[in-house]
């Protein structure tokens, strides 16, 4: 007897010995020879291979099927809050800020193989929206300090660099006086230079993150206040243009 073949026999007596523990089990289970061995038949091909790949594909279709009307969802939510940007645009450079839109969402999304994006149709600008707009842009930009967000950039980079010269002399400072301590074992002051060390890198860090922090907000709100004037002056053309007609 070859190996082969001794391992064939092997496996083949092992299943030989599942089966008849499986409807033994099921036997007992159901209290009924007969109704184990109909159930054992029912999980024999319920479980075949074939079964098992037609049920993981179903399941797969379905879940492509899902990612592709939850993506259509946002892609509709996306493309409307992005409305005053697409209005403007000539139909080329609309059709390529959707095509963006459509890949942000679905770029890490598995998605069915003859999924397209869907079309997206702007409505008509009227008078009422753009009278509504125009207000809104005036507002945002007349809440907008443009001087104090400059200023607090300014601020923040010097103190940045203000703040971070002086806890280094501090911490340099009280390292020293640790090295000249009488009295400590040198692990002891190994230690306590360390933990010195500790603080003045965690203040830092605090700071330098808080003066970011700061810095980026006040980038915002001078990029949001040059996109609205500048939304604002198409605003204003697209009025003039529908009063006059």
């Amino acid at each position: 007897m070859t190996k082969q073949t001794e391992t064939i026999r092997e496996l083949q007596d092992r299943l030989n010995a599942t089966e008849a523990i499986c409807k033994d089990l099921l036997s007992h289970l159901y209290n009924s020879e007969v109704q184990g061995r109909i159930k054992f038949d029912d999980y024999r091909i319920k479980y075949t291979q074939e079964a098992i790949e037609r049920r993981e594909a179903e399941a797969k279709a379905k879940q492509l099927r899902d990612n592709f009307i939850t993506a259509k969802a946002d892609f509709r939510d996306m493309a409307e809050a992005n409305y005053w940007t697409l209005v403007f645009l000539n139909e080329k450079q609309r059709q390529e800020k959707l095509d963006d839109i459509w890949s942000t969402i679905t770029s890490n999304l598995a998605l069915p193989e003859d999924a397209k994006r869907p079309q997206h149709i702007l409505p008509e600008l009227t008078v009422d929206q753009l009278i509504s707009r125009r207000s809104e842009l005036l507002d945002s930009i007349t809440r907008t300090n443009m001087t104090q967000c400059k200023d607090t950039i300014e601020h923040c980079n010097k103190s940045m660099i203000d703040f971070t010269k002086r806890m280094e002399h501090e911490r340099d400072k009280q390292i020293a006086e640790l090295n000249r301590k009488d009295g400590l074992a040198e692990s002891e002051r190994q230690q306590q230079v360390s933990e010195t060390q500790a603080h003045f890198d965690r203040e830092i860090k605090k700071h330098l993150l808080e003066m970011k922090r700061q810095i980026s907000s006040a980038e915002v709100s001078l990029k949001r206040l040059d996109d609205h004037k500048a939304e604002l002056a198409k605003v204003e053309k697209a009025l003039a243009k529908q009063l006059t007609h």
